[in-house]
């Protein structure tokens, strides 16, 4: 990834991963001005509020999951902060036995570019 990164001239690299998803409202929390990108298994949406991604994370997720989340904030060559969410979620016993499970998830959450001031 660090090779992409400098590619895309991708500046002050941070990442962090955690269990649960309190990494994930935090940084979510970060860019409540801005919109999102959700990208998951049959979600595909795009200019997608903070509130609505807020109430995503706090009531869509089941409780039966284990999730571990990564997020990772960077800047762009425009010097605008961006943040890239991983969140992948295991039913059972898949994540210790390292199978294919086809009931786990894994979602992304980017943020979108601001709009231009015009």
């Amino acid at each position: 990834m660090f090779l992409l990164d400098r590619l895309k001239r991708h500046g002050a690299i941070d990442e962090v991963q955690s269990d649960g998803l309190s990494a994930a409202i935090g940084a979510v929390k970060q860019f409540d001005q801005r919109t999102f990108r959700v990208r998951g298994r049959g979600i595909r949406a795009s200019q997608v509020s903070y509130e609505e991604v807020s109430r995503f994370l706090d009531e869509e997720f089941p409780g039966y999951y284990t999730y571990t989340t990564k997020v990772q904030t960077y800047e762009d060559r425009h010097n605008v902060p961006h943040a890239r969410i991983d969140i992948k979620g295991w039913s059972g016993l898949s994540q210790r036995m390292n199978r294919y499970n086809p009931f786990d998830m894994t979602i992304t959450i980017r943020t979108e570019p601001p709009a231009s001031k015009e």
